[in-house]
C-alpha cells in the first residue's frame, strides 16, 4: 500500500549544510535511468564452528505461514536452494531509502500537472522533497520480477537462521580470510569483439551505493511453529525455542523488538571522483508523523573498498579464468558466455579472486573525524583510523545459546548515497557475508 507521509522535520544543522545535503540528495535520485532485468544474484553466507547457519524453510497451514530453520552448517549458498530461486530472476534494483528496514521510501518525481512545474519552480522529472516520497511498509516493492516490475523503487530481501550452540554470542560482519570473507562486487560484464569474448570490469557505481541490512527481531516465536519444525527432517532436538518473527509480504508490520544494522561494503569507493575518503549517508526516516533524514551511526558497519585481484598486469585475474572456462565451448552470445562462466564454471565461488577491504573498527571515531560540513571524512583522516576485521561498536544481534535466530537480510541501492547514479542499475553482483563476533560476558 502506498502512503504519503507527513511533514519534513526541520534539520538541526546550519542552513548552508542543509542546502548542500539537499543538492547531493537531489543529484542521487534524479540521475537514475531505466532498470533492466538483473540476470542473477550470487549470495553466500559463512560462519564457523561457533556460528552455524541454516536456510529458512516455510509451510502454509490454513492460511498462516510458519518459518523454521533447515539443516545448520557453517556456510549457506542460496543458489542451491529452490526456495531462493527468485534471486535468479529479479528485476534490477532501483534506489530506495531506509534507516530501519521497516520503513522504505521511494522517490516521487514532478510531472507536468504539478503546480511547482507550472510555476517554474521545478522541472518535469525532478525529484520531489522527501516529505512527498512514497512510504512502503508492506514489502510491496521488494523482490519484484517480470510483470511486477516498478521503476518507483525496488529492493530485495531474504531470511536465514543463525545459532550459537555453545555460548551466548554477539554477532557481527567480518572481513574473513581468503577462503571466504565479506564483500559486494559487481560481476564484470561479458562483451564480444572480433577476437571473441572478454570481461570488462564495471565502474563500481552499484557497489558504491549498495547497502546490506540485517533486521533482527528478537521476540520468541510463540505460535505453532515448533510443531511443524519438530516434524521437519531438519529438526534438531537441541533447539527447544526459536526467535525472530517478521511480517509476510503484503501484510502489516509486526510491532516487536527489532534491531537493524546497515552494512556499507565499499565505504571509500567514489567512482568518477578523486575522493578516497568517506561520505556519510542520511537515509529517509519517519517517526510516524514527520519525515526526516536519520543519523545512523549507531547502526552502521563500514568496510573499505573490495577489489577484484589482478594477475600482475592491468587485467583482473577473472579474465584469465574466464578464457579458460569458455575455451572450446559452444558459445553463441555474451549472455551464453556469462552463464557458462558465472553459473556453471565458478558456481558462485568468487572468494579466491577478491581482495576484501578492512572494516572501520569504531564508527564513533569515524563520525568524530567529520569535516565542517558534517558528513564527509577526508582520506587523510580515514588513514588515521583503526581498521580491523570487524566493526566493534555496532553489531547485528546478540544470540542466545542454542536458540536459532531468524534474520531478515535486505539488499538495496541507497538513493541518499552521494554515489547513486544512472549506471547503478542493470548489474549482476556477488555478495558474500562472513559472520563472526565474540562471546558475551
Amino acid at each position: 500500500m502506498k502512503n504519503t507521509v507527513g511533514k519534513l522535520l526541520a534539520a538541526s544543522m546550519a542552513l548552508i549544510l542543509s542546502v548542500a545535503m539537499v543538492v547531493t540528495i537531489t543529484y542521487a535520485w534524479t540521475t537514475l535511468s531505466t532498470t533492466p532485468v538483473v540476470e542473477g544474484v550470487q549470495i553466500a553466507i559463512s560462519g564457523s564452528s561457533t556460528i552455524l547457519i541454516a536456510p529458512d524453510l516455510s509451510e502454509v497451514v490454513d492460511g498462516t505461514t510458519y518459518h523454521y530453520p533447515g539443516h545448520f552448517s557453517d556456510n549457506l549458498n542460496f543458489s542451491r536452494y529452490e526456495n531462493y530461486s527468485y534471486l535468479s530472476s529479479l528485476d534490477a534494483l532501483s534506489p530506495v531509502s531506509t534507516s530501519n528496514g521497516l520503513h522504505w521510501f521511494l522517490p516521487e518525481y514532478y510531472d507536468i500537472s504539478d503546480e511547482a512545474v507550472k510555476n517554474g519552480e521545478a522541472r518535469v522529472g525532478d525529484v520531489k522533497p522527501v516529505r512527498d516520497f512514497v512510504l512502503d511498509t508492506e514489502l510491496e516493492f521488494a523482490n519484484l520480477s517480470g510483470s511486477d516490475a516498478s521503476t518507483d523503487g525496488h529492493y530485495l530481501y531474504l531470511d536465514f537462521w543463525v545459532v550459537s550452540p555453545s555460548t551466548n554470542y554477539t554477532l557481527r560482519i567480518s572481513r574473513g580470510d581468503e577462503s571466504g570473507g565479506s564483500y559486494l562486487l559487481e560481476l564484470p560484464t561479458v562483451s564480444s569483439n572480433e577476437s571473441g569474448y572478454t570481461l570488462t570490469d564495471s565502474d563500481g557505481s552499484f557497489a558504491a551505493a549498495a547497502r546490506i541490512g540485517f533486521l533482527a527481531n528478537t521476540d520468541y516465536v510463540t505460535d505453532n511453529t515448533m510443531v511443524y519444525y519438530q516434524k521437519s527432517p531438519a529438526y534438531n532436538d537441541q533447539f527447544r525455542r526459536l526467535s525472530g518473527f517478521y511480517q509476510e509480504k503484503g501484510s502489516l508490520l509486526y510491532s516487536g523488538d527489532y534491531r537493524f544494522l546497515i552494512y556499507e561494503p565499499n565505504g571509500d569507493l567514489h567512482p568518477g571522483t578523486e575522493n578516497t575518503g568517506y561520505v556519510a549517508t542520511t537515509p529517509v526516516a519517519t517517526d510516524g508523523n514527520q519525515v526526516f533524514l536519520a543519523d545512523i551511526r549507531d547502526r552502521l558497519s563500514v568496510q573499505l573498498n573490495n577489489i577484484w585481484k589482478k594477475n600482475g598486469s592491468e587485467s583482473i585475474l577473472l579474465e584469465q579464468i574466464f578464457q579458460t572456462a569458455i575455451s572450446g565451448k559452444d558459445v553463441e552470445s555474451p549472455q551464453d558466455a556469462a552463464s557458462l562462466f558465472y553459473d556453471d564454471y565458478l558456481q558462485g565461488q568468487f572468494a579466491p579472486y577478491v581482495t576484501t577491504g578492512s572494516f572501520v573498527s569504531n564508527i564513533s571515531a569515524l563520525y568524530g573525524c567529520m569535516e565542517n560540513d558534517g558528513f564527509s571524512v577526508s582520506a587523510e583522516a580515514m588513514n588515521s583510523l583503526n581498521l580491523s576485521g570487524a566493526t566493534e561498536d555496532t553489531y547485528i544481534v546478540k544470540l542466545e545459546k542454542n536458540v536459532p535466530q531468524r534474520i531478515r537480510m535486505f539488499v538495496w541501492i541507497e538513493g541518499q548515497d552521494v554515489d547513486c547514479d544512472s549506471s547503478a542499475s542493470n548489474r549482476r553482483f556477488a555478495l558474500s557475508i562472513e559472520l563472526a563476533g565474540s562471546n558475551q560476558d
